[in-house]
């Protein structure tokens, strides 16, 4: 069994690339290169050279195009793939970030992350902003003045809770503490399935941090939120 990160077998070599490049070209918001701290032109880079050694595996295994040429281009090129994606690999494992989807992809082992848990009463508020990416779904970036515009959770808490409700322009939005609907997330970005049912009507969301050990220790909320859903 081959157990390195990028494998070292041709075979098993082209379905590592082809696995991790349709990943960090996935259509959706953020997208993993984002989540996971990579650059633009790293994730092209990646896109260019994937594309090409796939374009070379095929030919090297083709009678027809196989040539000594061919052969020695791949391996080369191959040989410069683990040089440009180890170090990437490498950042993308001490992401703090990083999830199980990302290890089971790019071969890594994610080590548990320890967090100091406050015991006293948060006093911060939760900013958010919300887009909605198509679908009635909603992607949620909530962040601290202390981190800037960087969504990222309170330092000492392990969690955001937010409160909703689904209306109109007429509704009369309660106060958080009287919505029933709530749901935690122990990252800062997450994305909320609103329902293709309610599209066109309109969300109201606070947040607020919190602690799962310690919820008598939630922060206060923020204000209300309004966006249409699409």
């Amino acid at each position: 069994m081959d157990r390195s990160r990028i494998p070292l077998t041709h075979a098993n070599f082209i379905d590592f690339v082809k696995q991790t490049n349709a990943y960090l070209q996935a259509a959706i918001t953020p997208t993993h290169g984002e989540r996971l701290g990579l650059s633009t032109s790293e994730v092209s880079k990646w896109n260019t050279k994937s594309l090409s050694l796939i374009n070379l595996y095929e030919k090297k295994n083709d009678p027809n195009t196989r040539t000594p040429p061919v052969v020695s281009q791949f391996k080369t090129d191959m040989k410069g793939f683990r040089n440009f994606a180890q170090p990437v690999i490498n950042r993308i494992a001490a992401s703090t970030n990083a999830n199980d989807a990302d290890a089971a992809t790019f071969h890594i082992t994610l080590h548990p992350k320890t967090r100091t848990i406050r015991s006293t009463i948060i006093k911060e508020l939760c900013y958010a902003i919300i887009v909605m990416i198509g679908g009635c779904k909603a992607i949620c970036k909530c962040r601290s003045i202390l981190s800037g515009k960087r969504a990222s959770l309170l330092p000492d808490c392990d969690m955001v809770e937010v409160a909703y409700i689904i209306g109109d322009k007429e509704t009369k939005v309660p106060d958080a503490d009287s919505i029933d609907k709530r749901m935690r997330f122990s990252k800062a970005t997450f994305m909320l399935d609103l329902g293709t049912i309610n599209s066109g009507k309109i969300l109201y969301i606070y947040f607020r941090w919190t602690i799962s050990t310690h919820p008598d220790l939630a922060g206060p909320w923020s204000k209300v939120y309004r966006v249409i859903i699409a």
